[in-house]
């Protein structure tokens, strides 16, 4: 039995240490170098840095390389390769790669179908943060797939969601306040998240925020704001918001017209939630 004495035994374990180190810093330059890549549209030798990156086990390189197979950009699409790459990222803590393995399962692309393990996977990346997966939970609850069908519970996943920023939460939200589903009906709560997410630009949103402005419905009276909202979401192109819009106009003051007008012409949205992904 070969024996060390205490110091070379503290070298070996400065030296581990520092070839762990020297590992981990590497294949953060090359997923950084990948992601640059990306974004200049390079999308092979994206691949190229990202394959260095995923050979030393970072897992945000397996889950862009999953998007790259996925979405065949500089590669053939290859579902099955996608699968792979996430479960990988998956089983290593990526809660984004957990949330695209549970639509994967979802779909069927590259797994087979199977609702149980697309709400197993959305439940762990709920646990670990991702928002959309919040999201994607309480639809599942909403619609009983993979879940017993439970409403309770929709709205608390969804309200989740709504509570971290996604405006698509934010809306679903205001429609569980304004018709009870799964939630007391509140007019007020329901106002709240309809205006949370038309000041994201959710065109939906803004039609019923719209309408609750203008008739002060579970919010304070604001004529000039409702009829801008309006404005907005029948440019985008809702449905019936048009119809709303003129409606609304007809008993609006010329002032009151001319300066949601205004408005609507310089409105900006508030800064949304970003796609989950990125180089973060």
């Amino acid at each position: 039995m070969v024996r060390t004495s205490g110091v070379a035994a503290g070298r070996m374990l400065f030296a581990v240490s520092l070839a762990a180190a020297i590992g981990i810093g590497t294949a953060a330059a090359d997923f950084d170098a990948g992601w640059e890549a990306y974004q200049r549209g390079e999308f092979r030798n994206a691949m190229k840095e990202w394959e260095k990156a995923s050979a030393q086990g970072d897992a945000r390189a397996d889950f862009n390389l999953g998007i790259l197979y996925s979405e065949g950009r500089g590669v053939e699409i290859d579902h099955d390769k996608a699968a792979e790459l996430w479960t990988r990222s998956a089983n290593s803590g990526n809660a984004d790669a957990m949330h695209n393995l549970a639509l994967a399962h979802i779909t069927g692309d590259g797994v087979a179908q199977s609702h149980d393990k697309a709400v197993d996977w959305l439940s762990r990346a709920s646990e670990a943060g991702s928002v959309r997966s919040s999201y994607a939970l309480g639809k599942m609850y909403e619609f009983g797939l993979g879940v017993g069908q439970d409403q309770g519970k929709a709205a608390q996943y969804i309200g989740r969601a709504a509570d971290s920023g996604f405006d698509r939460a934010q809306y679903n939200m205001g429609k569980r306040f304004r018709d009870g589903n799964g939630v007391g009906k509140d007019a007020a709560a329901a106002a709240k998240w309809f205006l949370a997410a038309a000041q994201q630009g959710y065109p939906q949103a803004q039609r019923n925020a719209g309408v609750r402005l203008f008739t002060g419905d579970g919010i304070q009276e604001d004529r000039v704001q409702g009829l801008m909202y309006l404005i907005l979401a029948a440019r985008a192109g809702v449905a019936s918001a048009e119809g709303l819009r003129d409606s609304f106009a007809g008993e609006a003051t010329e002032d009151e017209r001319d300066e949601a007008e205004d408005m609507a012409d310089n409105w900006q949205a508030v800064p949304s939630l970003g796609m989950a992904g990125g180089k973060n």
